[in-house]
């Protein structure tokens, strides 16, 4: 699929192939048809937030499920649908209570190998 890439302040982003790894326990492949450019993107880009490269951009997202991985159980391929891709820990309080904008241990998806890939290397 092609996806606007990130590779590092200052520096325009690239429209490339890019391949995707097939979903893994709770996560769901959606295809996007629309996304917004939120300004916390502009601050990546302006070198404000330390981030790994290359990287896809992009956190206010509306598609259609393309695949869920095994345990997922709330939504099934072509279901439409919003996401918010801020991370959270979905396991505390507030996260169990719906209040995840409040999470304040965000941290383990951040340490989640990259599902992103250049094309013919994806793992799979």
């Amino acid at each position: 699929m092609k996806a606007a890439v990130f590779h590092g302040p200052h520096k325009p982003l690239t429209i490339e192939n890019v391949d995707i790894a097939k979903p893994i326990g709770r996560e769901v492949l959606v295809r996007t048809v629309a996304s917004g450019v939120c300004h916390s993107d502009l601050h990546f880009i302006d070198g404000l937030y330390p981030f790994a490269t290359p990287a896809i951009l992009g956190h206010e997202a509306a598609g259609i499920v393309e695949a869920v991985g095994p345990h997922v159980d709330e939504f099934k391929p072509g279901d439409h649908v919003i996401a918010c891709l801020s991370v959270f820990c979905g396991h505390c309080e507030y996260c169990l209570t719906g209040r995840t904008h409040l999470c304040q241990t965000p941290a383990g998806a951040r340490d989640a190998p990259s599902r992103r890939s250049s094309p013919g290397t994806a793992r799979r």
